[in-house]
């Protein structure tokens, strides 16, 4: 008496097959949310560096000031692009992405300059030191410059 073959898996080996599925999730968890929340970095410091350059174009094109405003909440919950009283450009605010820049507000001149000296725009994600910080200066030619944190502490910027 011949037995057919089964087709399909038994209750034990589908188990086991779950399980190393699981376990391979769960040591990949972690790294997959330090590139969503350095993508998250990456993707706030870019939509700034846009909003610089659009103020400092649009200063030069309307021949007065434009100035770059952070929300009453500050740079973390979003800024906007200004000239005459008037919103050009409103940049949301950034879930899970900490953010401190210049104290009050940026503003560029006919020229494209900056007025003032500014201190440099930080992003980075509080509490995760495996994302790396981001730091976009304003130099004094208007353009913004990024540079990634090497140590790892969001305390002194971008060193």
């Amino acid at each position: 008496m011949d037995k057919a073959p089964h087709d399909g898996f038994t209750l034990l080996e589908l188990l086991i097959t779950l399980s190393i599925v699981a376990i391979v999730l769960a040591m990949g968890a972690p790294y997959l949310r330090d590139i969503i929340q350095t993508q998250k970095i990456k993707n706030t410091v870019s939509d700034y560096q846009i909003s610089l350059a659009y103020a400092r174009s649009e200063a030069i094109k309307r021949n007065g000031t434009v100035t770059i405003v952070p929300s009453g909440s500050g740079w973390s919950g979003g800024w906007t692009v200004e000239a005459g009283g008037s919103v050009l450009k409103a940049m949301d605010a950034r879930s899970d992405v900490t953010i401190s820049g210049p104290g009050g507000t940026l503003t560029f001149q006919a020229n494209g300059r900056p007025s003032a000296t500014v201190s440099a725009f930080n992003a980075y994600i509080s509490g995760n030191n495996g994302v790396a910080m981001r730091c976009v200066t304003v130099g004094t030619s208007g353009m913004g410059h990024v540079k990634i944190d090497s140590d790892a502490d969001s305390s002194n910027g971008c060193n």
